[in-house]
């Protein structure tokens, strides 16, 4: 902007001199001063189409607490006839539980067949709460060699960042002292449980021992078929506002699903559901695998449905496994776990 300022106070002075004096070098100075920089816009205006920039991460997901890196890339096309002075770009994105933040950058020296990428410039923030970060390219320009015109550039979309809830280890044995056995709750009865034939990517905690002693082939037990255990998570849309207190319930949450998934892939003859409510409808998943956990997480934070609950199955959950929005987990009118 000062640099546009100056040129044109400049130009106002040169046409000032015009007027007061017939000079022919004063003519000359100011077919200069015009044919330059229109000479720049021109160059300047094809490169434009050759431009792009762009987002780029590695980070799908981070948990909460760690970095989040960003990388901003400004490429210039091989068919680009000169190099480009550089590329101005803005970029906006919003932590959860913080303000809409903005940035403007600017990429200098852009030459042919090159990727600014290699030595361009990196956003980092530290991802404060759990939620979904969207981190936009607004606008992205590049400018003459003067400096007096811009022009815009496609861009590439944004990226989206889940940053994840911390998961903690809970005592082996702080479930048992108030309830005894969680998994024998999990209302599992004689001749649920079916063995069939190993398959490729079944777990190796699953595999029947006994029988691969007795018959020499691999048998796992199907858990599809097993006890359930239920963990209904009691919060309200509005608490999903509270940036800390939606953090440690969040944590919690994953804390004894993890818990749970451990017990049940140990041996215990169930599989564990997560059920959640989001406005009037109440949806599951099955957690049987560290992924489907993670799954999961990822389809709480982003507000996406997961297998919608039957109908009957409502009025059983809060006398059922229950973790209200305080942290504390329930066991129908018993508070049987809180820190």
């Amino acid at each position: 902007m000062m640099r546009r300022i100056g040129y044109l106070v400049l130009l106002v002075a040169g046409i000032c001199q015009m007027m007061l004096y017939d000079f022919q070098g004063l003519r000359f100075l100011l077919c200069c001063a015009l044919c330059i920089p229109a000479a720049s816009a021109l160059l300047t205006l094809p490169q434009a189409f050759f431009c792009k920039a762009a987002l780029r991460t590695e980070q799908i997901s981070v948990s909460r607490g760690d970095t989040v890196k960003v990388q901003v890339l400004a490429k210039l096309n091989a068919k680009a006839m000169i190099p480009v002075p550089g590329m101005t770009v803005r970029i906006s994105w919003k932590l959860p539980g913080e303000k809409e933040q903005k940035t403007r950058l600017r990429l200098h020296g852009l030459k042919c067949s090159s990727v600014r990428g290699d030595r361009g410039i990196s956003l980092e923030f530290a991802a404060s709460h759990c939620g979904r970060v969207q981190i936009e390219l607004n606008r992205a320009v590049i400018y003459d060699y003067l400096g007096l015109f811009s022009m815009p550039v496609k861009r590439d979309q944004g990226v989206e960042i889940c940053i994840m809830p911390v998961i903690t280890p809970i005592p082996t044995g702080a479930l048992e002292a108030s309830v005894g056995n969680p998994w024998e709750r999990a209302g599992e009865k004689e001749g649920d449980l079916l063995i069939r034939e190993f398959q490729p990517g079944d777990s190796l905690h699953r595999i029947y021992w006994k029988l691969v002693v007795k018959d020499g082939e691999l048998q796992v037990k199907d858990a599809e078929k097993s006890g359930v255990l239920t963990l209904y998570l009691a919060f309200s849309d509005s608490f999903r506002t509270q940036a800390q207190e939606w953090d440690r319930y969040l944590d919690r949450a994953c804390s004894l699903l993890y818990f749970l998934m451990e017990e049940a892939n140990g041996g215990a003859q169930f599989y564990v559901k997560v059920v959640w409510k989001k406005e009037e409808r109440f949806f599951s998943q099955d957690i049987t695998e560290i992924e489907t956990l993670q799954a999961w997480m990822k389809l709480l934070l982003l507000q996406e449905e997961g297998d919608l609950l039957e109908d009957s199955d409502i009025p059983l959950l809060t006398q059922g496994f229950h973790l209200e929005e305080d942290g504390r987990l329930y066991l129908g009118e018993q508070c049987v776990y809180e820190e």
